[in-house]
């Protein structure tokens, strides 16, 4: 939990790449809701995907807003214990919707990866993790993501991590898949 200068910090540094899982029921565009919705948020949860699929806009917290399945993400988090989660991606501002040309940028441009992986520890420090904070990666344990995340933040962190099909994994519908990640996550 946050004070409110504590959120306007956080939202300030990373409200532009990063959001919160708290969804408008009749816009799951319009990140507004979160600012009047402070209090819940928390780091018991952090939703990890690789990077944007496309530009984001210039709104606070649209990452995780509006992308064609979020939707998936509405529906596991916000009437559940992940509501208020944090939700972010491993590299910052680096539209690429397949990972593996997304892989070659990274790997080829050292000075790319580095920059991020400090700001990605910046930005737990801002956000607060602790001890108890389960990481939810999204990518299952063979995904690039997966890969980043334990060669860079795994041996920092030492945290308990989750892999989970990312949201836009198309073999499993809406239902199945919210299905899944509560199972994993033990929610009833």
């Amino acid at each position: 939990m946050y004070t409110h200068k504590e959120y306007e910090a956080i939202k300030g540094k990373h409200g532009l790449y990063s959001s919160w899982a708290i969804w408008d029921n009749e816009n799951i565009k319009n990140t507004s809701i979160i600012d009047g919705y402070f209090q819940q948020l928390g780091v018991r949860y952090v939703f990890i995907g690789l990077n944007i699929a496309k530009q984001l806009t210039k709104t606070p917290w649209s990452n995780f807003h509006g992308g064609k399945h979020d939707r998936k993400l509405k529906k596991a988090c916000n009437d559940t214990k992940l509501r208020g989660s944090y939700l972010t991606d491993i590299f910052k501002d680096i539209p690429e919707s397949k990972s593996v040309n997304l892989k070659k940028y990274i790997d080829g441009n050292m000075e790319v990866l580095r920059t991020n992986v400090a700001y990605f520890n910046r930005e737990m420090e801002d956000i607060k993790i602790d001890k108890e904070t389960v990481f939810i990666i999204l990518g299952t344990e063979s995904s690039i993501a997966s890969k980043y995340f334990k060669t860079y933040f795994y041996g920092k962190y030492g945290n308990q991590i989750v892999n989970y099909y990312h949201h836009s994994y198309f073999q499993l519908t809406d239902d199945e898949w919210v299905d899944g990640l509560w199972k994993t996550l033990s929610i009833k």
